[in-house]
């Protein structure tokens, strides 16, 4: 994954001079809306990985296989009806969402009948992925996704860019990219359990379907909370504004956005285990839970201590090399875009467990993360109505401000619901995963604020300090060599044994 970023970093850079701020903001645009037309499964695919999960923790084999034949008939009336009512709005669609044309674009139409296609894709694509994720086939099949997703797709969007394709014909190399990481995401499933990748049977079960609808309401609910958090920031700062302050906007943020994902995506492969733990009646399993959640809950809190720092001392400097000088933003941007990358890495541990500790965690948590969904974006509406009186930094950082303050409010309650559900402090908990990587944060950009320059000596100096703030983190959490020495071992035994 660390590896797909710095691809993604080189890409962003090639794409945004073939393209050009306008046309590159309303791909990025795009892109966010085609994560949200991801909804269109309504959460069945996180819920089917939840009780999938929590069946083979339970050894229920049976009525697993009996679950999955109803689910995949459910999955693909989901995929094969939605495509086809996306493609035949596609007419329309563009001026009901607010895309407006921008030169290069090309047809909107044919724009949006690819977003029906790859929305397709993904809900069927999302049936075999949460099979995966929970049989624990989580390390393996992040090869394929960063060969194809991060490496192949954009060097051919990237020459269509060049040769000035319309918008949709640049698109095309993603849809093929993820029909190969369709086919592949079955086939390690097969590899891995084969029953579970079967194709067939397909059942009609009303009884099963309705089960899985209430499940899935609250992980639908999870779902647009995440996907309001992740997409609408740019949505909204484009439909306001314009798509030409989109891509400084994600630029600034693009540093935080991949340490997010590749600290949350480690974090991801050890929650399978934890979700069959969190659900076993088995008195030693229920330890080992307790024990690998603090762990995990070290492992987060060390890793975005040390990557707040970086972001903080580094991203001008980074940004003008990767870029140049005019794409740079001011410290109040940065530090609102380290306090969302603290508070929600901090809090990561609380908020999944959450949704595995039984049937009322799914349910806090649907509430929890939608509702702050909808915090933060009246929150980021606001920002950006004030540009004309404060001006345009005060709504652009209003904006990530918003994002920090409702992932703080869904970390501090989805936490202490966690502590309940292990019999944790949850005083001790905020303090650890919420108040210290803000308190980190502040003092970070404080420092940097005294020392601003990008020059040797500041540079130099600002990271002196920023090693200071590291070790005494590091001595808080209760990182030492021992659990170091375990984290390694752990690797060597992962490709040692080609697992």
């Amino acid at each position: 994954m660390g590896l797909g970023s710095v691809f993604s970093l080189v890409w962003f850079r090639l794409l945004l001079h073939a393209m050009g701020d306008p046309l590159m903001g309303l791909f990025q645009n795009f892109q966010a809306l085609t994560r949200l037309g991801g909804l269109g499964d309504f959460g069945i695919s996180g819920a089917l990985s939840i009780k999938a999960g929590m069946m083979l923790g339970r050894k229920e084999d049976a009525e697993l296989k009996d679950l999955l034949a109803s689910a995949r008939s459910l999955f693909l009336l989901l995929a094969g009806g939605l495509c086809l009512l996306f493609i035949a709005l596609s007419p329309w669609l563009p001026d009901w969402l607010g895309f407006k044309t921008v030169a290069g674009a090309g047809s909107m139409t044919w724009l949006f009948v690819y977003g029906g296609l790859i929305l397709a894709l993904v809900i069927i694509g999302g049936y075999f992925a949460s099979l995966n994720y929970a049989h624990s086939t989580v390390t393996w099949p992040i090869f394929p996704t960063v060969l194809f997703s991060q490496i192949l797709a954009p060097l051919i969007h990237w020459r269509l860019a060049v040769l000035q394709m319309p918008l949709w014909v640049q698109m095309l190399p993603y849809l093929a990219a993820g029909t190969a990481l369709t086919w592949l995401t079955w086939l390690m499933l097969k590899w891995a359990h084969p029953w579970l990748g079967d194709l067939t049977p397909l059942k009609k079960n009303r009884a099963q379907w309705r089960m899985l609808a209430q499940t899935s309401w609250w992980a639908y609910l999870i779902t647009i909370g995440n996907v309001i958090y992740i997409t609408t920031d740019r949505l909204v700062i484009g439909a306001v504004i314009g798509t030409r302050e989109v891509p400084m906007y994600q630029v600034n943020y693009r540093v935080c956005e991949l340490l997010i994902t590749v600290i949350a995506t480690a974090s991801y492969v050890g929650l399978p285990k934890l979700t069959q733990w969190i659900s076993s009646h088995n008195p030693a399993d229920r330890e080992r839970l307790l024990v690998e959640t603090k762990r995990l809950s070290t492992f987060e809190i060390v890793s975005v201590c040390a990557s707040v720092l970086g972001y903080l001392a580094f991203n001008n400097l980074f940004i003008r090399l990767w870029l140049d000088k005019a794409h740079e933003a001011p410290l109040a941007l940065q530090f609102a875009f380290a306090c969302n990358l603290a508070v929600t890495i901090g809090g990561n541990a609380g908020i999944q467990l959450s949704m595995r500790a039984g049937d009322k965690g799914l349910k806090y948590a649907g509430l929890a993360i939608a509702g702050t969904g909808l915090v933060n974006l009246a929150l980021s509406i606001l920002s950006v109505k004030l540009v004309s009186v404060y001006g345009l930094v005060f709504g652009l950082t209003g904006v990530a401000v918003a994002t920090a303050v409702a992932q703080s409010l869904a970390s501090i309650f989805l936490g202490a619901i966690t502590c309940r559900h292990l019999g944790l402090s949850v005083g001790r908990w905020i303090s650890r995963c919420w108040l210290l990587p803000v308190g980190f944060t502040l003092f970070g950009a404080v420092l940097k604020q005294l020392l601003p320059d990008n020059s040797l000596a500041h540079l130099g100096l600002l990271s002196v300090c920023y090693l200071g703030i590291f070790l005494v983190v590091c001595r808080i959490t209760g990182l030492d060599h021992r659990l170091i020495r375990s984290e390694i071992n752990q690797m060597r035994a992962l490709f040692s044994k080609g697992k």
